[in-house]
């Protein structure tokens, strides 16, 4: 069955929505990681002296390092810890105890199923008890996994080698590799050609590793360009690097110290686990501007963590929505020229 021009150039853009990462809406996921930077299912861990815009989102404990910076909420289904000198711009909601170490800042509510301890000369706007969870991890982890799936069947595009070993150039597109390694200090450039609403999709069948002080950049490229890295394993980024990109894995996701992971433009570049944790190393970076302002977005309503909708605006339908629908689509219309036959 021959496929109406019309037809066929909505499945390429449904396809190619997907992938992109939009500063005003939400990639892949919907309203409940609205925001977020950092998801894991069990515990997420945040060194000393690191920055994270946007929302921490943990299926068990959270841990923030001494002098460490959220501009977002610390969400966790287990106990929460930030330490000496930790500033977190929105709320510290938990499932357990919550614990706020000395000189620490929050400038949100601190609530908890648990005990809450306020360390001396740490502030808050108020401390509370939570009657139900902040968070509902397990939906939050089954949109992760269902993105993953959604990005791996755009295909498999072009074929990565499983080490990269020199300086290495990228034009926009789908790439795929068993698994995936970069040797230390090279650079990946990525360069989008001066068009607009480009992707690089990488789906990655196992690890991506990086090594130390590996650096991706973007040239000839706009706010409107996304970079997605789907690793069917774990993912590991290497000391003192720069990465560009949303990062989703199926297992645990860690970062060295020094590294910096961020989005293009005003995107948010960001960390997800969809089975396991997320680590981060002392003085890293996660998060872009896109992330920035969600703050003080929940409400303790009846004990109970209510996410705000109006602050920031409810985004765009999700892509992942949008692709499923196209991929649906697709299915359908292969299924009509098989019953035809």
């Amino acid at each position: 069955m021959k496929l109406p021009p019309s037809t066929l150039a909505l499945l390429v853009t449904l396809a190619c929505t997907a992938a992109q990462v939009h500063a005003e809406g939400v990639p892949l996921f919907g309203q409940s990681l609205a925001g977020s930077s950092v998801f894991a299912l069990t515990y997420a861990t945040t060194g000393a002296n690191s920055t994270v815009t946007g929302d921490i989102v943990s299926g068990d404990v959270a841990t923030m390092g001494a002098a460490s910076r959220l501009s977002g909420n610390l969400l966790s289904l287990g106990a929460s810890t930030i330490g000496a000198d930790a500033v977190v711009s929105g709320n510290m909601l938990s499932g357990g105890a919550a614990t706020v170490g000395a000189n620490a800042s929050v400038a949100g509510k601190v609530a908890a199923l648990g005990a809450v301890t306020l360390s001396a000369s740490s502030t808050t706007h108020g401390a509370g008890t939570l009657s139900a969870p902040p968070v509902n991890v397990q939906s939050d982890a089954q949109q992760v996994g269902a993105a993953q799936a959604a990005l791996k069947n755009m295909g498999r595009g072009t074929a990565l080698g499983t080490t990269m070993t020199l300086d290495t150039t990228l034009y926009p597109g789908v790439f795929s590799a068993a698994n995936l390694s970069t040797t230390a200090g090279i650079t990946l450039t990525l360069d989008g050609q001066n068009r607009s609403n480009q992707s690089w999709v990488f789906n990655i069948d196992d690890y991506l590793v990086t090594g130390a002080a590996m650096k991706i950049v973007l040239i000839n490229a706009d706010a409107s360009n996304s970079v997605i890295w789907n690793s069917g394993g774990y993912t590991s980024l290497g000391a003192s690097g720069e990465f560009i990109g949303t990062v989703l894995a199926k297992n645990y996701v860690s970062v060295g110290a020094g590294t910096s992971v961020t989005g293009v433009g005003g995107a948010c570049g960001g960390l997800f686990s969809a089975t396991s944790y997320v680590s981060t190393g002392d003085g890293a970076r996660i998060g872009g501007k896109g992330c920035s302002g969600i703050g003080s977005g929940f409400d303790i309503v009846d004990g109970t963590a209510v996410r705000r909708i109006d602050i920031p605006a409810v985004p765009e339908p999700s892509s992942y929505a949008m692709l499923v629908g196209g991929l649906a689509l697709l299915g359908l219309m292969r299924q009509r020229k098989q019953a035809r036959l």
